[in-house]
């Protein structure tokens, strides 16, 4: 496996707020960030090394959740070196040490083809709707457990969280045809009732494509792409900001960050447009969410289904990517949202939803679409 560029000041500056969100002390995200010089580094000084002392610390201390979150910093944001591996190893063990004091019924389900899955569940409601929950290229199933614990307290869900192909534990490489991965989720686990899927980041790229199929009755792309490269030039996959490009790259399973001619061609063969699945009409109800100033995700890429029968927009003014920095606000409307389609759109829904609407950040107003060379 490659290194890449990562500036660590950068990388501390737009992910400070992720690593609090997962539940670790903004003062301990505070005390590393003061300590680590470099992203590769394996000794002191190191990204890898310094959230592992403080995981280490935790661990003394008998809080393994924290121990997990900060392993998982320890191998952000791919587990691509010796010292990451063995991260991601002890941000599982922890994990798993942590699993007991859960507020919900919580299993990790083993499969060599799958690879491991967490199953979270509210107690004494098996019959509940099956939301598969997955992340992109760079956040996995242990770092989204706070949003699987409160789907299933707030939502009333039966959650099943999977890495992304190409990325965590997943065995499977990422293609374009990875839907075919979390096709096999929700045959497997939906035990024949209404199934969604909430995707983050790349991970909303397969929600997106699973509710054009008809594959889902709903589904969620909370700040991911459709990668619409027939309007983008060479540049862009190499120009994508925080170490992204190697990331992605990782992702696909190549050894060394490719020509930028190489990676356009790589990315076409992902977009929505030159597969199909842009005719309207046709899929499941899709609620595409994210922030106008994403800075990996062109603010058009979301755009697309304000036309849609079946599509809503929530862009948010002012927000990058996945609308992180207001989140909190938005989740109680998204929740509902997929309550409406996933359980029944009663008065009691609607309400709730209603209501949930107005934390909703402002809104960005509608964009005239660029012409492509894609289906519409």
């Amino acid at each position: 496996m490659f290194t890449f560029p990562l500036d660590c000041r950068q990388l501390f500056d737009e992910r400070r707020r992720q690593f609090a969100g997962w539940g670790i002390p903004r003062a301990v995200v505070a005390r590393v960030e003061r300590r680590v010089e470099d992203a590769w580094r394996d000794g002191p000084g190191g990204w890898c090394r310094e959230w592992s002392v403080e995981a280490g610390r935790a661990e003394a201390g008998g809080r393994w959740l924290l121990a997990a979150h900060l392993h998982g910093a320890a191998c952000f944001p791919v587990a691509n070196t010796p010292g990451r591996r063995e991260a991601l190893r002890r941000q599982v063990q922890c994990f798993l040490r942590a699993a007991g004091g859960f507020p919900c019924h919580f299993q990790r389900l083993e499969s060599a083809e799958l690879g491991p899955l967490h199953l979270y569940q509210p107690r004494g409601a098996d019959a509940a709707p099956l939301l598969c929950l997955s992340g992109g290229v760079d956040t996995g199933k242990i770092a989204l457990h706070r949003l699987a614990v409160w789907l299933v307290r707030l939502g009333g869900f039966r959650v099943l969280a999977a890495d992304m192909p190409g990325t965590g534990e997943n065995p499977q490489r990422l293609t374009r045809d990875a839907d075919g991965y979390y096709r096999q989720l929700l045959q497997g686990f939906g035990g024949g009732g209404r199934c969604g899927m909430l995707g983050v980041s790349f991970g909303g790229y397969w929600a997106a494509k699973l509710a054009l199929a008809g594959d889902v009755a709903a589904a969620v792309d909370l700040g991911g792409p459709l990668i619409g490269v027939e309007e983008l030039d060479a540049g862009y996959a190499a120009g994508l900001p925080n170490g992204m490009s190697g990331i992605v790259a990782h992702a696909l399973g190549w050894t060394e960050m490719p020509p930028p001619d190489e990676a356009l061609a790589m990315l076409r063969r992902f977009s929505l447009r030159r597969q199909g699945w842009l005719t309207p009409g046709r899929g499941a109800p899709l609620l595409a969410v994210n922030g106008e100033a994403d800075p990996y995700v062109p603010a058009w890429e979301s755009e697309v289904f304000r036309a849609w029968p079946q599509g809503e927009v929530w862009r948010f003014a002012g927000l990058g990517h996945c609308a992180a920095e207001r989140l909190p606000w938005i989740l109680p409307a998204l929740s509902a949202w997929l309550r409406t389609h996933l359980i029944g759109n009663s008065a009691g829904n609607r309400l709730a939803l209603q209501l949930a609407r107005l934390l909703l950040p402002r809104q960005a107003p509608p964009l005239s679409l660029p012409m492509a060379g894609g289906s519409r």
